[in-house]
């Protein structure tokens, strides 16, 4: 199982709950994907604009499979208009330690 986290910092205020519904949007379309588990947003309570999206996945080839999707490809434009800056993606994945080292979770 992995866990995908999208950073997204909005223009400005005004722009977030346009934000929101598009992140509502892509979600939808993921929940539709072979794989996706899970999904949640977050914002800043220091700062609105400040968004973290997450969502978990079966496994890290069930996300780059939507991460390259016709339909994602088609949204990224549509939510990047309304960021300051580049989303960020990290993946990240669960960890176990077996006799002093760490290995993945499969």
């Amino acid at each position: 199982m992995v866990r995908v986290v999208i950073e997204h910092k909005i223009k400005s205020r005004r722009y977030v709950d346009k934000a929101v519904d598009l992140i509502r949007q892509i979600r939808e379309e993921a929940m539709k994907q072979h794989g996706f588990i899970t999904g949640e947003t977050l914002t800043n309570m220091d700062d609105p604009k400040n968004m973290l999206v997450i969502s978990t996945w079966e496994n890290r080839k069930a996300w780059d499979t939507w991460d390259t999707s016709k339909k994602r490809i088609e949204l990224k434009p549509m939510i990047n208009k309304l960021l300051s800056e580049p989303y960020s993606v990290r993946v990240f994945e669960y960890y176990r330690v077996q006799r002093g080292r760490v290995s993945s979770i499969v």
